[in-house]
């Protein structure tokens, strides 16, 4: 009989954070408790690249993405149109990765502080 252990399912959680960091703690939980390995920037050990060039890494070596998504657009880097969350999202997407997204329902009630009201056509349109 093989004693080969299947490795757990690499699952990447993707959103904001400040306003989504509740929600990233359970889709970790959740994770955790069936036994898959989550892939969270907070759960990531200081690495010498850049933090989209991690990103990207670890979206390419998971089995299944997570998106979850409320009323932030995110931060954008310098020189490009897309948040980090949205480049995620379509790097997922492009790597046929199996994506399970979880969108706030608009009529939810949110505190205006975690909105980021400049941003709401990008969002939209993401």
């Amino acid at each position: 009989m093989s004693d080969k252990r299947q490795q757990p399912l690499k699952v990447f959680i993707s959103s904001t954070y400040v306003d989504l960091k509740d929600y990233r703690e359970k889709a970790i939980a959740v994770a955790n408790r069936y036994g898959c390995l989550p892939l969270a920037m907070e759960l990531f050990m200081a690495q010498p690249e850049e933090p989209t060039k991690v990103c990207e890494k670890e979206v390419k070596e998971c089995d299944i993405f997570v998106g979850i998504y409320a009323h932030r657009f995110g931060f954008v880097p310098e020189g490009q149109p897309k948040s980090i969350t949205q480049q995620e999202y379509e790097l997922a997407r492009t790597e046929g990765k199996d994506c399970l997204c979880f969108i706030v329902d608009p009529e939810f009630p949110w505190k205006p502080s975690l909105c980021e009201f400049d941003k709401k056509d990008r969002l939209d349109a993401f």
